[in-house]
């Protein structure tokens, strides 16, 4: 399997990365292709909402997946691409996602417009932080669902890594990077909305 690991901490060298590389050594052991994307080292720029994507298919010739920002996401979205499995690993800033993570998930938009996969992929999002923030991680999972949906890949698991890291990067749990960790589906993240639970156990969001 070709699989794809997306670090999205600023730093190159922290907990969430020694986490991405262990996780790249331990899939590899299974047998999987792998690619390691460090968004601390990819210069991404902000979404600047001018929608030209929005355009992208009634334009004759051009990429469906064309923005007007050419930097290192034009080499992610490659990648994305061709991966058949996605693993996000991220610390949780705020309950949400580092800004270099956010920008590359905002830059997802012309994913949205282009309808390319007909079936999803499997992403898996590793969270990683020192632990102590009442607010808990709710809108980091929430963030990596929605945005990736549109780029062709279902938020299966979540692997809550938070406080089991040390700041040399050494893992505290021995099990592993793959099966360490405490381990829920992404299904258990829920949102209350003026309509209910959303999105309920099993939906396919941005189907």
């Amino acid at each position: 399997m070709r699989r794809l690991i997306i670090c999205g901490s600023p730093r190159a060298l922290g907990r969430s990365a020694a986490l991405a590389e262990a996780l790249a050594d331990a899939y590899r052991v299974q047998g999987d292709e792998v690619d390691l994307v460090s968004l601390a080292s990819v210069d991404i720029a902000s979404c600047t909402g001018c929608l030209v994507c929005e355009q992208n298919l009634r334009v004759h010739g051009r990429d469906p997946l064309y923005c007007v920002i050419a930097d290192g996401m034009v080499r992610v979205r490659a990648l994305l691409n061709e991966a058949e499995a996605l693993t996000v690993v991220s610390p949780v800033y705020f309950s949400g996602a580092p800004s270099q993570l956010k920008a590359f998930f905002d830059r997802l938009q012309p994913y949205y417009y282009a309808h390319m996969f007909k079936s999803k992929r499997p992403c898996d999002l590793f969270v990683v932080g020192e632990g102590g923030d009442p607010h808990g991680f709710a809108a980091l999972v929430s963030e990596t669902r929605s945005a990736l949906a549109v780029a062709g890949f279902r938020l299966e698991t979540v692997h809550d890594w938070v406080g089991l890291i040390r700041p040399d990067g050494a893992l505290m749990d021995e099990v592993g990077a793959l099966c360490g960790g405490r381990v829920s589906p992404a299904s258990e993240y829920l949102m209350q909305t003026p309509t209910g639970i959303f999105p309920k156990v099993g939906e396919d969001v941005h189907a």
